[in-house]
């Protein structure tokens, strides 16, 4: 029947314009060319798709009833600016939403469809980055030079941090970055060896080289090595200590007990030798006082004693590090996210491949580096890796099964449009996820408490849907949280949240599994203000909730998210257990909507 439809379609538009035009050469070419351009079979939908063009973002900000609309909605022309910027950009945001200005274009590019048309349109969304990645694109990167390793080190000399020395580095952060807000993040590089002073240099007190000490200006005792250069006087053991370049005047050597010691021991000009002293600047030259003889090696003269001395008194290896901190509540600590598998700091060899000191392509540089690191990865594992572009950034990677995959802040959104009156944009619908064949959905699970033999809480079932139990042999404490993708709430009304769940074991359920709504999300539960939502009760103030006399499901009612108008939210389902109780909880059938109410105007 709907090819014979279409054939009389086609015939009648044939006479139509053979009617409006004679049938000449010229009318039969512009007969085909009709033929050709006109979506016939389009006017036949009831329900059909379309995803966006690239040229239909700038219809969009061009249309005049669009314009018209955002024009009206404030007097700073924000909002003409967000709708222009749709067309310019090619997706659209919150402030300039496809619910507002699809309706308009909609008309333009089908304007022979007829009430009660629906179609269901797929654009691009620009949704932004996560939290952590806003995190690091507004941060900094600093490496450490000489006058920060001397105020960490608290005045001495070494070039590099050690594990002793790490945990002076938020102190030093807070002098070097007075200025710092809350949140700011900095990627701290530096030198690092795997080894602190005491058992690379065994002997104290702290060695360092000539050039080290003088920099440091230091009055504390410090052992150095050298060569044994210019003697001023053998007997009271004067003389110059070489190093390469440097030289520093040593003034009257003895043992430990005051002694004179260099005919004693043999001392002579290119020996290499090892002393303790503190440093002098009090004279024409630094001088190095007090000057106590530890050790030395004879018979090693002239240039052959110089290349024994640099190899003598060389740094230790190091290699390059760089950590993360983030400013909270007035004071530096580590950046961790237990939300990511892994923190990676994209590290300087990948930067070497590229001969370049940025990444130019993070998306295809970063998976080619995280495949290799990690080639046993399961799919929907998320990394959070940090790296220098333009500027400091990080950006999250989620394994796909395949591909590392970079979270760019874009989502292709698909909402239906219907065709009343006019076109508008069908926003009753926010979340429907049943969970029962369609898995753990966007849904993301954060364990904060595992105890025992527990390694997860949350875990997907075929049968019942997303299932919590913390029973392994034995109550297990834990605290483990299910948690929703975005809800943007758009222009609510009335929106509820509704599921069917079903409970067993619980001690007290409402005591033990909570429902909790943020509008502030960061990533991380627990650094997350959450509002616990209220359950539904019944005529005697009873809540609404298993009684856990069966595994039977049941309503959770209609739970009012009224508060949350217009605002994205993110709901959680919280589980918690004990050393005494462990509940089985199971949840499915998830909707988020909007509620009609009676009497009130669409």
């Amino acid at each position: 029947m709907k090819g014979i439809k279409r054939m009389k379609k086609y015939i009648y538009l044939v006479l139509t314009l053979c009617l409006l035009a004679s049938c000449d050469e010229w009318s039969m070419q512009q007969i085909e060319k009709e033929l050709k351009t006109t979506d016939l079979s389009i006017t036949d939908a009831r329900q059909f798709a379309y995803t966006m063009e690239s040229s239909d973002y700038l219809k969009v900000s061009s249309n005049t009833t669009n314009i018209a609309l955002a024009l009206s909605l404030d007097e700073d022309s924000t909002a003409y600016k967000a709708l222009q910027a749709i067309g310019k950009n090619k997706y659209f945001t919150e402030d300039a939403s496809a619910d507002m200005y699809v309706p308009a274009f909609m008309a333009n590019k089908f304007p022979q469809l007829s009430t009660g048309a629906q179609c269901q349109v797929t654009y691009l969304l620009w949704e932004g980055k996560s939290v952590a990645s806003d995190l690091f694109y507004s941060g900094t990167a600093y490496s450490l030079v000489k006058e920060d390793y001397k105020a960490i080190w608290g005045g001495r000399g070494a070039q590099y941090l050690t594990a002793g020395s790490e945990p002076r580095v938020p102190a030093f952060l807070v002098s070097k970055f007075p200025t710092a807000t809350e949140n700011k993040i900095i990627l701290l590089t530096y030198e690092y060896v795997n080894a602190e002073p005491d058992t690379i240099y065994p002997d104290l007190p702290y060695e360092c080289t000539i050039a080290q000490l003088l920099e440091a200006e230091e009055t504390v005792e410090h052992q150095l090595r050298g060569v044994v250069g210019t003697v001023k006087s053998a007997i009271y053991g004067r003389f110059y200590l070489m190093q390469g370049e440097d030289s520093l005047y040593i003034y009257g050597l003895t043992d430990e007990d005051g002694g004179k010691v260099w005919k004693d021991k043999g001392i002579q000009v290119g020996d290499s030798i090892l002393l303790k002293g503190k440093l002098s600047l009090d004279g024409t030259e630094p001088t190095f006082n007090e000057a106590v003889y530890i050790s030395h090696t004879s018979n090693a003269p002239g240039a052959a004693a110089r290349k024994g001395m640099r190899r003598l008194v060389a740094e230790p290896d190091t290699t390059t590090k760089s950590v993360p901190y983030i400013f909270k509540n007035g004071e530096w600590s580590v950046y961790t996210n237990d939300k990511y598998l892994a923190i990676e700091i994209l590290p300087q060899e990948v930067y070497e491949g590229l001969r370049s000191t940025s990444v130019a392509d993070p998306a295809k540089t970063i998976n080619t580096y995280l495949k290799r690191k990690y080639p046993y990865a399961l799919e929907k594992d998320e990394y959070l890796v940090v790296y220098m572009g333009s500027s400091l950034a990080g950006d999250v990677f989620t394994y796909d099964g395949t591909d590392f995959i970079m979270d760019d802040g874009f989502t292709d959104e698909t909402m239906t449009f219907v065709m009343k009156k006019a076109w508008e944009a069908d926003i009753s619908t926010y979340l429907n996820e049943p969970f029962i064949g369609h898995g753990q959905g966007d849904f993301e699970i954060q364990n904060v408490l595992l105890t025992g033999s527990l390694s997860y809480v949350w875990a997907y079932s075929a049968q019942y849907g997303m299932k919590a139990s913390a029973y392994y042999t034995t109550y297990n404490p834990s605290e483990a949280w299910l948690i929703s993708p975005a809800i943007r709430l758009k222009k609510s009304k009335h929106p509820v949240l509704i599921f069917d769940q079903a409970s067993k074991y619980a001690a007290s359920f409402v005591d033990e599994c909570f429902v909790m709504v943020s509008n502030a999300f960061t990533g991380d539960v627990t650094t997350t203000e959450w509002k616990q939502l209220a359950w539904n009760v019944d005529s005697l103030g009873n809540a609404i909730v298993p009684d856990g006399s069966s595994w039977t499901f049941q309503s959770s009612g209609n739970m009012s998210l009224e508060e949350y108008n217009e605002q994205t939210i993110r709901i959680a389902f919280k589980y918690t257990s004990s050393a005494t109780a462990a509940a089985t909880w199971e949840i499915q059938n998830l909707l988020v909507h909007e509620l009609e109410v009676d009497g009130e105007e669409e």
